[in-house]
């Protein structure tokens, strides 16, 4: 904390006086710094007037560490600030380039301070901390001087302290990133700099379908957070990040843990491209040095989660999926599959940052020491009974440090602890390449080196094959040994011979003769690789890509799979990937009917094909699933437990799931728990369930610590399957609504003047494209489009915002080339002289800005499946209820020019009376109780209505039935009661609202909640 002396001194820069000078403005930083309580070392000195050194008298005001602060008495002169900078960019170009390491710039006037990054042109401005002559002005500026020096020492790894200091509103966070980015710019053509982002790009690509963009931004960040991972990885250990022999490339490349026999965790990955441009190994040390202010001696697990959350941008991460698990759900899983972690080996294939691998990890060294096994044997013993893998980059980074959190470093450092890998792998786990060509007939496997995406190709990456026998495939350990040490020594620019090079690694891990020869030319393929610029990557690509086809072999299957598959809709796939997906969902009975894309995931297949690929017959599993998996349709297969076909024997036996909708989880849909077992027969998944309740301030928490606040018990949930019947005649008779988007084309504001003083001229109307702040791009960016139109094709819009119980609210309004009876063909719509000059306008701009997959023109797309015609010509009396929401509204139109978009479900009827009888139904809480267990879940409850409410056996209205006679006459009124309502500018909600409210106090709506239930029969 700022003392008494450094307090005065800020509140001298933030209130400056009259008089003061430069000099006492250089004073008081210069106190700031001494007295702010940076925990400064004896050899970080506060230097003033400090000579360049360049040949010239130029001095720099104030310099410490690797920060120059150049102080100006006052930058609102014109031209001053422009000319500081400049001054300031020397400086600290000149530092850089004589002592090799990156200095950052500040200027300040004292109460404004820009913090820059030195690029190719000059400095690149990073932040601006003001202050206001507040109280609370020393603690902003001290803390804001203190992560960008990172001298403080022993703080702890908190969240909110790593959030603070390396989280992405950090001054040093933002400076890293700056830096980081300036030297990625200069070296992205280098071939190697290219080569590993393409290839990180292709895992994630393979990963997260269209959701991924191959953006600069995200790969920096990426490259950021590893090396922040790798450095943490050291710093849990015990390295000194400080001392001079963890170097850069040691921290980048893992040699100090080779060093000391254990392996897997840090390497040479796609990220260490910084070791290899100018200025990075520097950067690396910076990077080691803002992780050396914290204590890790007992950091807790989760500590890399919120490192990521805190660095990757919401939206970005909500886009590509990437919610972790909380902590205690992980627990549960592994505590409810491992049920013994001393014989069962455990596989999580999707391990993200490796919540569920700590669990597992943990309470396989719990049971060793309950059985009172030595330690380090434990520590070797657990390495073969817990696995990982993942195909993000990141994750897996994440998930080696978090394996080595789990051990605990007293584990690790014991004298007696001998070789050890960590087993957490980069690798297609679905294998969606089906890589059994891979696989030679004696068991050996061949990776070619040519190919390009992992989906889109053929697999492999780059050209001539690499051969590795059997034998050396059954023990990972020496696998993982001679593969790393291949590729180190392939790095040897000297003219030594392949022989001297490969033949002692080969005696040191005991090769038998049969296998030496394909070795030899497989190192000799390596170290040419090498020569042609395709150096290290080697040792991590192979390594890793190898695993998940090892342990698809039948001897090296493992008892438990567990975890959180990636969900990604069928929607956000590539097309490669769909069609991938459909290849193999197929056969395994995952789909059936029609392909349901919009509701089909990729969680089920990777499931299914996990447990395919790495379960032992009568295996144990357990995923957290997103919750629709439990009941509904397009999951009916997966449910079914029976995965088999004519050339795949894949069935499970299902227990009973949990059902997490009413525990906060922080996932961005509700979920749920699957269990079950590899069996040679089927069980398909109970309708019994365990409920899970407890609303969790903070969801990610230890089970010790929300236990308490968890309940759980008995319940049923309710199926939908391809074979259940509509109960109700009208589920023909209603039928979606036109998908009338990009609504910015189709949907207008019509304005009854013209800013033309002449008028629009009779029949016609001026019009203006509607906006909204929730739409998506590119249409979020389209300008609007202003014309004057005929006014018989403005139409009155139904949609699901607008219809309110027993009442249509204020509609919206389209431009749309209709007819009474039909769409009107391309050479009728260049007839009318408004609409023709309309419509071509919006034909432009949705050619323009439509994806590469719509060819066909907008009035054509706009009808998709029929559903814009088939409401030609319109019936005299409609009913229509709202898709989805938290309440059913249904509300009668009689309006035959008004068209109804896809929220909206729609039927022609009878008359007046009918359309009032399905009212009174569609409004009642009674339907509405019972059809919620159909409903698909959100995080705010069941969401979705569809045709799920004609499962419910509503009758057919009969004029001669009273019953059915009352129902309707008691809509009548209500419909009277909701006319009546004043809106007054109320919002959709308000207005239902306020609807609602009128209908309870005249005591109809009980009177039609009374009649419902009575007509209704009981489910």
């Amino acid at each position: 904390m700022p003392n008494q002396v450094a307090h005065a001194a800020v509140d001298r820069l933030a209130n400056p006086t009259h008089g003061r000078t430069e000099a006492d403005l250089q004073t008081d930083v210069s106190i700031v710094l001494l007295s702010g309580g940076l925990n400064l070392t004896p050899d970080d000195v506060v230097k003033r007037e400090v000579q360049v050194g360049d040949g010239t008298r130029r001095r720099i005001d104030v310099q410490l560490g690797h920060l120059v602060i150049e102080v100006k008495r006052d930058l609102s002169v014109g031209g001053v600030q422009a000319e500081a900078e400049a001054q300031l960019a020397g400086y600290v170009r000149t530092l850089t380039e004589r002592d090799g390491r990156r200095y950052a710039g500040v200027l300040t006037d004292g109460r404004t301070w820009w913090l820059y990054s030195l690029a190719e042109e000059g400095l690149r401005h990073v932040t601006t901390l003001s202050l206001t002559g507040a109280p609370g002005d020393d603690d902003r500026l001290v803390a804001w001087l203190d992560t960008i020096m990172a001298t403080r020492e022993g703080l702890s790894p908190s969240a909110a302290e790593i959030t603070a200091r390396l989280g992405a509103a950090s001054p040093s966070h933002q400076l890293a990133q700056v830096s980081l980015t300036e030297m990625y710019e200069a070296a992205a053509a280098e071939p190697e700099v290219s080569l590993k982002r393409q290839l990180w790009a292709k895992l994630l690509r393979t990963a997260f379908g269209e959701a991924f963009v191959d953006d600069r931004d995200l790969f920096v960040n990426h490259t950021l957070l590893v090396l922040t991972a790798e450095a943490i990885a050291h710093a849990v250990l015990g390295f000194d990040l400080r001392h001079p022999d963890v170097t850069p490339r040691a921290l980048a490349r893992g040699d100090l843990f080779a060093d000391a026999q254990v392996f897997g965790v840090v390497e040479a990955d796609f990220f260490d491209w910084v070791l290899d441009v100018p200025g990075g190994p520097e950067f690396v040390t910076t990077i080691a040095h803002r992780v050396a202010q914290f204590d890790w001696s007992a950091v807790e697990h989760d500590v890399l989660k919120v490192l990521y959350e805190s660095v990757i941008d919401t939206r970005v991460r909500q886009s590509l999926g990437e919610f972790y698990t909380p902590d205690w759900l992980a627990d549960r899983v592994v505590a409810e599959v491992v049920s013994d972690p001393l014989t069962q080996r455990v596989l999580d294939p999707a391990c993200g940052s490796g919540t569920f691998i700590f669990h597992a990890v943990r309470a396989y060294l719990a049971a060793a020491a309950a059985h009172g096994q030595d330690s380090s044997a434990a520590v070797h013993e657990v390495t073969k009974h817990v696995m990982g893998i993942d195909i993000h980059p990141v994750a897996v980074t994440f998930a080696r440090v978090t394996y080595m959190l789990a051990l605990g470093r007293d584990r690790l450092t014991a004298e007696d602890r001998g070789p050890l890998t960590v087993p957490i792998y980069l690798g297609d786990s679905l294998q969606w390449e089906q890589h059994q060509d891979l696989l030679t007939s004696d068991g050996s496997i061949v990776v070619p080196t040519t190919g390009s995406d992992l989906v889109e190709g053929a697999g492999a990456l780059f050209g001539d094959d690499l051969t590795f026998p059997a034998p050396l495939l059954a023990d990972a350990h020496s696998f993982d040994r001679l593969v790393a040490r291949f590729a180190d020594a392939a790095l040897n620019a000297t003219s030594a011979s392949d022989a001297s090079l490969v033949e002692p690694i080969l005696n040191s891990l005991g090769v038998h003769d049969s296998d030496r020869a394909v070795l030899r030319t497989t190192f000799a393929t390596m170290r040419r690789l090498h020569r042609e610029g395709r150096d290290h990557i080697w040792g991590y690509y192979v390594r890793n890509l190898v695993r998940p086809l090892w342990l698809a072999q039948s001897a090296n299957r493992v008892d438990v799979l567990v975890g959180n598959p990636p969900w990604l809709r069928y929607s956000k796939m590539t097309s490669a990937m769909q069609e991938r997906y459909k290849a193999l969902a197929k056969p395994r009975g995952l789909l059936r009917g029609g392909l349901g894309a919009s509701a089909r995931d990729l969680s089920t297949l990777f499931v299914a094909r996990s447990v395919e690929l790495y379960l032992k017959d009568g295996g144990r599993f357990g995923f957290v699933m997103p919750h629709g998996v439990m009941s509904r349709k397009p999951h009916e297969g997966f449910r079914s437990g029976d995965w088999s076909s004519t050339v795949i024997s894949l069935r499970v036996r299902f227990e009973e799931s949990w059902d997490l909708e009413n525990v906060t989880t922080g996932f961005p849909i509700t979920s749920c728990v699957i269990l079950g077992m590899s069996s040679p027969t089927v069980g398909a998944m109970p309708a019994e369930v365990k409920v899970w309740t407890g609303r969790l301030t903070r969801p990610d928490r230890s089970w010790a610590d929300v236990h308490a606040s968890i309940s759980v018990t008995d319940s049923r949930i309710s199926a939908l399957s391809s074979d259940d019947a509509f109960a109700s005649v009208y589920a023909s008779r209603f039928r979606q609504g036109a998908i009338l988007v990009p609504r910015v084309l189709l949907r207008v504001n019509a304005q009854g003047t013209s800013p033309n003083p002449l008028g629009p001229g009779a029949g016609r109307v001026h019009v203006r494209s509607h906006t909204s702040p929730q739409a998506k791009e590119p249409w979020k960016s389209v300008e609007p489009l202003t014309g004057t139109v005929e006014r018989r094709f403005v139409h009155p819009m139904v949609l699901g915002e607008t219809v309110a119980a027993f009442r249509l609210l204020q509609p919206a309004q389209s431009v749309l080339p209709l007819r009474a009876e039909r769409i009107m063909t391309s050479s009728e719509i260049a007839e009318p002289e408004g609409l023709a000059a309309w419509w071509a306008e919006v034909e432009r701009v949705w050619k323009e800005n439509r994806k590469a997959t719509e060819t066909a023109p907008l009035y054509e797309r706009m009808d998709y499946h029929a559903q814009l015609s088939s409401q030609l010509p319109a019936a005299g009396q409609r009913v229509v209820y709202t898709a989805s929401g938290a309440t059913l509204v249904a509300a009668r139109v009689d309006d035959s020019s008004a068209v109804i978009e896809h929220a909206v479900y729609w039927a022609a009827v009878s008359g007046q009376d009918e359309a009032r009888y399905l009212l009174a139904v569609l409004n009642s809480h009674v339907l509405l109780d019972r059809v919620r267990p159909l409903q698909s879940r959100g995080l705010f409850g069941p969401r979705h209505f569809d045709k799920h409410v004609w499962r419910i056996a509503v009758p057919t209205f009969e004029r001669s039935n009273d019953l059915h006679q009352q129902v309707a006459d008691l809509a009548r009124t209500a419909e009277e009661i909701a006319a009546a309502v004043p809106m007054g500018g109320l919002s959709p909600a308000f207005a239902r609202k306020a609807i609602g409210q009128a209908l309870k106090t005249s005591g109809v709506a009980a009177r039609i909640e009374e009649a419902v239930d009575r007509l209704l029969p009981t489910v």
